[in-house]
């Protein structure tokens, strides 16, 4: 009856290597959030959080698209997410098309991100979350080669999307900046074989 004793130690040992998992500590494969909650980044860099870009046509507004960059991360983590979310506050379908870029206090690119939605609804909104690294200041937005500023179009059935009268606003955790914020990087030259 010797082992008796020696399976209630075991059972002992194993109930207090388990505790923490039983408590709802963090366990391994839990993600990089550090164990804690996600809450939105804010930079202190001075610049504007929100800005408005009207419409360059000159027919009456149809409305604007609204876009919200939140930047989050969790307590201790080495990494964060970058959420857009895009409302169509128009009266007409959307198609959006747009490069987000990242920037540090030093003007060097930390992140790039392609932000295309197909067609979107009048009031409806879609989002699109990426990955990211610490330490951008501020945010940037680009058109892609087949936009114009803003990049936002009317979206036709059976018809290609085209420019109307579509604003924007954009909203963001970061300070927006412009495209001559980034620092250029001289490129390297060509290795010889």
């Amino acid at each position: 009856m010797a082992s008796r004793p020696l399976i209630a130690i075991l059972a002992g040992v194993a109930l207090l290597a388990a505790a923490p998992a039983l408590a709802g500590g963090k366990k391994e494969g839990a993600g990089e959030s550090g164990g804690g909650a996600i809450a939105p980044i804010a930079s202190d860099t001075a610049g504007p959080r929100e800005v408005f870009v009207p419409s360059e046509q000159a027919s009456p507004s149809l409305g604007d698209v609204l876009v919200t960059a939140t930047m989050m991360a969790g307590a201790g983590a080495g990494k964060c997410r970058m959420n857009f979310i895009i409302t169509n506050q128009s009266t007409t379908p959307v198609t959006m098309g747009a490069v987000a870029t990242a920037i540090n206090a030093k003007g060097e690119v930390t992140d790039n991100w392609a932000i295309s939605v197909g067609l979107l609804a009048p009031n409806g909104q879609t989002a699109r979350l990426f990955s990211c690294g610490l330490g951008a200041t501020k945010l940037i937005l680009t058109p892609l080669s087949e936009f114009s500023w803003p990049p936002v179009k009317c979206a036709k059935p059976d018809r290609e999307a085209e420019a109307c009268s579509l604003g924007m606003r954009v909203k963001s955790t970061l300070a927006l900046g412009e495209k001559g914020d980034i620092k250029q990087t001289p490129s390297e030259p060509a290795k010889k074989h």
